[in-house]
């Protein structure tokens, strides 16, 4: 109730006794509250009168209790949930409670049992009122003095702290915690308490640029972590706890032991290979191991089984020499467990190690090396005298194998071995000019962009998905009809491939030919550059696709659609000049449309709606992606009768009009509404509340939008993603959860 300035009346226990909730929300000129009309009198006998309230909610209401010098809240035993948004009042005393959220309080110094005891001030005290704590959120209280580290308890199942200077930012939920700061210099018990994390799987610690170190012991209290993310950090070496091997005392590193550890992820971090090699050596059950931009690591190689047997491998491990701290040494141990391997931007980073290379690692199905040129070409081997290339140095176990940056040597790339290989990619190889996959008779899919020389494919009669981008020299693409297991083909037309594409295309309407293009097996078909001159002849041999996706044709003006009739999903991206399709209503079968940055089919969209048939059309559609909004009209959403999801994706949008917040209200079906990238909008619909089939609200990348509509949400809203938008607006959709409705950023 925005407008709300007064309520005020006669209360009593006899109003007040039985009452369970009580929220008061966004009601910005409320100044005058007959509950919290004063403190000596809300302190003296009314907060007495509240015997049974279980939940307390007050938000954006900044005129009530102002100045207050504290809010005392201690005596409502029966108080479990407590929520305050945007109030002035230094200090709030509370009962043992499961909920507490803080938001916006300017002021707030102290939150304790009773004044004057900061918040968390005592182990005492910390027990009394944080037992049964399971969910505390403080947000943007500037002022507010923690003296003890979080969480406060181990049953803590969710946690957001975020504008508390004393505090890093952090947040824990499904078993799942981050932590980031600019002045974190080491992570320890002061400012977290391991003991409370041991149900924690998963461990990001992110943008920490100053972060120095992480204490072995009290990580290593983490028994149950699965995943450990260590992301932007570039101070942290470790040389701190390295230098304490050095001189002989191990057990502050041999302490380092994750037993539940299966995945760990460095992206540009000064970690040292000798560390990791230490910590490695411990975890028996590492599936995953990402490494991106550690460039204090130099090369890398396998250990021997001496190597890491016992605790005498410590020694052997980290003393042999200066060198070593550059390289990390995979344990043997990890030979059988690991199975996917990601390096990236490790530019310097060398193999270093016996003739097998990577072939050991018998469990190892996803091998994925990017922008790292020394390690690819130290693991391909060299060409033999017949052009194949040796790959006994990768593991014939690979399903999945990512190259870039291969070798300049390296003019056709012709494995053998990797009988188990399902998807390949090849990225940014310049020199490369072949690629012959012939014995790879288990490849499903294959990726190839960047590859500016490359004249030749062959071997892909298995394939069911084809991508190629980047390849400007590609002329032929001989024999794809024969490809009768392909199902989805994304490819970037250049004008070599462009002009084949259309003397094929020509030929084979002109005399009959009955030798299709493309195999009768294709559903997926997705295009960049397409012309008019190609699609004039192309659309018509794709008869049965399902799903056709044209992106990136700037030269593009009009689109024939008539014998797609099997067509299900359409999407058209980046067409600036494209203004016409043709044939639209006859795709009777069209369930999902995204028409995103194509300037000129707003209009055609809207034309379409008044044709005969099109009713049909757009009766049957369940997705629609836009960016232009005048799309939503009322002669289009009056035929939207199946429609469940429409997302809005414009950076330009500011607001809907009334016309177009008038025709949102015909979506009766509407399950779920997202509003993605639109960077200017500054609010949601105003009568969001009335899409009462809505289930799913979805804002991702909105920083404009600061509040949720004065009207409130759909009664029928379980869910709310929040993803990069404004803090203001994350406030309000916290305030706004309840059991049935939950947010998630």
């Amino acid at each position: 109730m925005p407008k709300l300035e007064k309520c005020i009346g006669s209360y009593g226990m006899e109003l007040t006794s039985s009452l369970r909730v009580l929220m008061i929300k966004n009601c910005p000129q409320l100044n005058e509250f007959t509950l919290f009309q004063s403190y000596s009198s809300f302190d003296a006998e009314q907060k007495s009168w509240f015997t049974s309230l279980g939940k307390l909610s007050i938000g954006q209401c900044p005129h009530i209790m102002n100045n207050w010098p504290i809010l005392p809240l201690r005596e409502m035993r029966a108080l479990k949930e407590l929520e305050l948004m945007d109030l002035h009042v230094r200090r709030v005393s509370v009962p043992s409670l499961e909920k507490l959220v803080l938001a916006k309080m300017p002021i707030l110094e102290f939150c304790s049992s009773s004044p004057p005891l900061q918040f968390l001030p005592s182990q005492g005290d910390q027990m009394e009122w944080t037992s049964n704590l399971r969910k505390l959120n403080i947000h943007d209280c500037p002022c507010l003095i923690v003296s003890h580290p979080l969480p406060p308890c181990g049953q803590i199942s969710e946690l957001s702290i975020r504008g508390v200077p004393t505090l890093a930012t952090m947040s824990m939920a499904h078993r799942k915690s981050t932590i980031k700061s600019n002045e974190l210099c080491v992570l320890d018990d002061s400012i977290l308490i391991f003991h409370n994390l041991k149900a924690i799987t998963s461990f990001a610690i992110t943008n920490c640029p100053n972060l120095v170190s992480l204490p072995s012991e009290a990580f290593s209290q983490l028994i149950a972590l699965e995943r450990l993310s260590i992301v932007n950090c570039p101070n942290l070496t470790m040389s701190s706890i390295m230098s304490e091997v050095l001189q002989g005392n191990s057990r502050s590193a041999s302490s380092l032991v994750l037993p539940s550890l299966k995945a760990l992820k460095t992206v540009r971090c000064g970690l040292t290979g000798r560390w990791l090699t230490q910590m490695l050596s411990h975890s028996q059950s590492l599936e995953n191991l990402q490494l991106n931009g550690c460039p204090q690591i130099k090369f890398l190689s396998i250990s021997q089984p001496r190597e890491t047997e016992g605790t005498s491998s410590l020694g052997s491990a980290v003393m042999t020499s200066t060198q070593d701290e550059q390289e990390l040494k995979l344990p043997y141990n990890l030979l059988c467990s690991l199975k996917t391997l990601l390096i990236e931007d490790s530019l310097d980073l060398e193999f270093r190690g016996n003739d097998r290379g990577f072939a050991g690692f018998t469990s190892l199905t996803c091998l994925r090396l990017h922008d790292c040129p020394e390690l690819v070409s130290s693991l391909l081997g060299e060409m033999n005298d017949d052009g194949i290339v040796e790959v006994g140095l990768l593991p014939p176990s690979l399903e999945i194998l990512s190259l870039s940056h291969l070798p300049e040597n390296l003019k056709a790339f012709t494995p053998q071995g990797l009988l188990h290989l399902k998807e390949l990619s090849l990225s940014s190889s310049p020199c490369l000019k072949s690629v012959q996959l012939h014995s790879c008779t288990a490849l499903k899919q294959l990726e190839i962009t960047g590859c500016v020389q490359l004249a030749l494919l062959e071997g892909m009669q298995f394939l069911t998905s084809l991508r190629i981008s980047g390849c400007v020299q590609l002329a032929v693409l001989e024999g794809m009809q024969f490809f009768t297991s392909l199902r989805s083909l994304f490819i970037e037309l250049n004008p070599e491939l462009s002009c084949a594409w259309d003397l094929k295309l020509q030929e084979q309407e002109q005399c009959g030919n009955q030798i299709q293009l493309f195999p009768s097996s294709l559903e997926e078909f997705h295009i960049w550059n397409l012309t008019d001159r190609v699609q004039s002849h192309l659309l018509s041999c794709l008869p049965a696709i399902t799903k056709l996706d044209i992106w990136r044709s700037l030269e593009l003006t009009s689109l024939e659609l008539g014998c797609c009739t099997a067509l299900k999903e359409l999407a058209i991206g980046h067409c600036d000049s494209l203004a016409s399709i043709e044939g639209l209503h006859l795709c009777r079968n069209l369930t999902s449309l995204k028409v995103i940055n194509s300037p000129g089919l707003g209009s055609c969209l809207e034309l379409v709606s008044h044709q005969q048939g099109a009713s049909r059309i757009w009766s049957g559609l369940e997705t629609l992606e836009i960016s232009d909004a005048s799309v939503l009209s009322t002669p289009l959403c009056t035929q939207l009768t199946s429609l469940r999801c429409l997302q809005l994706s414009h950076r330009g949008l500011v607001s809907l009009t009334e016309e177009q917040e008038t025709a949102l209200q015909l979506l009766t079906s509407l399950h779920q509404f997202k509003f993605s990238n639109c960077l200017n909008l500054l609010s949601l619909p105003a009568n969001l509340h009335r899409l009462t089939s809505l289930q799913w609200l979805c804002i991702i990348q909105c920083q404009s939008i600061t509040r949720l509509p004065d009207m409130g949400l759909p009664l029928s809203l379980r869910r709310i993603d929040l993803v990069r938008c404004s803090e203001e607006l994350g406030i309000q959709c916290r305030m706004a959860e309840t059991e049935k409705l939950r947010v998630y950023f």
